[in-house]
């Protein structure tokens, strides 16, 4: 009998404000009701949102829209934050948090799931838009969020 072995990566969905966030589920530390955000200096960024407190540590708050789009966006209608786990060792960002609007789904992804999407952005923080059914979603580049994200905070 054949073996019927389906490679697949459980990825998480993340509705963002205009688009979709695609993650590998092991970046995704925690989804939390969207907390209080200490706001910092008016030198920060437009992408920048504030940090807020989190298993007793202090974490930066992005609008990764805002940061892909190089506009600020208005992220008040968020109801969630989305705790990621930083992949990027040289970076120094072991976690940072990205508002979402709705709850992130686990899906399965195959390589035949995936479809480059029409009429893609350009950003050095995304590194592909994908189709995954009726959605149009963004696979993050990290490594550039979170290098930028640590030359922020110094």
């Amino acid at each position: 009998m054949a073996d019927n072995v389906t490679d697949f990566v459980p990825c998480m969905i993340i509705p963002l404000q205009h688009h979709y966030l695609l993650l590998p589920n092991s970046t995704l530390a925690e989804v939390i009701p969207t907390p209080r955000v200490i706001h910092t200096d008016n030198a920060k960024p437009s992408y920048w949102i504030g940090q807020c407190d989190w298993q007793s540590q202090t974490i930066p708050i992005i609008d990764l829209e805002g940061l892909v789009d190089n506009k600020p966006s208005d992220t008040a209608d968020a109801n969630k934050l989305c705790v990621l786990r930083g992949i990027n060792a040289s970076a120094n960002i072991s976690i940072y948090g990205l508002p979402c609007y709705g709850v992130p789904q686990l899906i399965h992804l195959t390589e035949s799931a995936l479809k480059i999407a029409e009429n893609v952005i350009t950003s050095d923080y995304v590194h592909y838009q994908i189709q995954v059914g009726n959605k149009i979603a963004y696979i993050p580049n990290l490594d550039a969020i979170e290098t930028m994200l640590s030359k922020q905070l110094l």
